[in-house]
């Protein structure tokens, strides 16, 4: 079942592309809003915001290069509670649908999914519940590093999604400071109840 497209969350349906060498590191946005906001057990649409961009991205992409012989413009992980980088590049690789085995450590994953996004041509990379990357903890910090490792060697453009992002602990202290000098906030709120309701 597809959800409708929420009005005024993302302004623009397109992530700008961003083909810069790998040492200059990438830029996005990232949404931010509360969940169960005034009582009401629903959120505030950031899920919904973030895989519609990728949406609209991917067919955008798809439109202007009609034959597009293996490219992936956008991925699409979910940080899960509690990440740790091996926990994070795993998302990554399963995303792709590359190979995993026990014995792959945390830098071979890293390399492989950097190298599969070049070659299929990503150029939109949408993390979802960014929020479970905390900073206070040394997996957390250890995830967010990964998050750099991608963002520096990947010509992409990223949209982080979670709750309170700018009071998770994300954006505090020297990790979080370089992080918020990347990003643009989008915050989100309810959408209020209009003559469709």
């Amino acid at each position: 079942m597809s959800r409708p497209p929420q009005r005024g969350t993302v302004r623009g349906n397109r992530a700008p592309s961003r083909r810069r060498p790998a040492e200059g590191g990438t830029s996005g946005t990232a949404l931010s809003g509360l969940t169960g906001v005034g009582g009401f057990s629903g959120s505030t649409g950031k899920t919904t915001a973030i895989t519609q961009l990728g949406k609209n991205h991917q067919q955008l992409v798809h439109r202007d290069q009609p034959h597009p012989g293996g490219s992936l413009p956008v991925a699409y992980v979910t940080v899960p509670p509690a990440a740790t980088p091996k926990m994070l590049a795993v998302e990554f690789a399963r995303f792709l649908g590359l190979p995993l085995t026990r014995r792959s450590n945390v830098t071979d994953v890293l390399e492989s999914v950097c190298g599969v996004c070049r070659d299929a041509r990503t150029t939109l990379v949408c993390v979802d519940e960014i929020h479970n990357v905390n900073l206070g903890t040394r997996h957390g910090a250890e995830a967010s590093d990964t998050l750099k490792y991608f963002a520096e060697r990947l010509p992409v453009t990223f949209a982080y999604a979670g709750i309170s992002v700018e009071r998770a602990g994300l954006l505090s202290g020297t990790r979080g400071e370089q992080i918020a000098g990347r990003f643009s906030m989008i915050p989100t709120g309810p959408f209020g109840r209009g003559q469709e309701w």
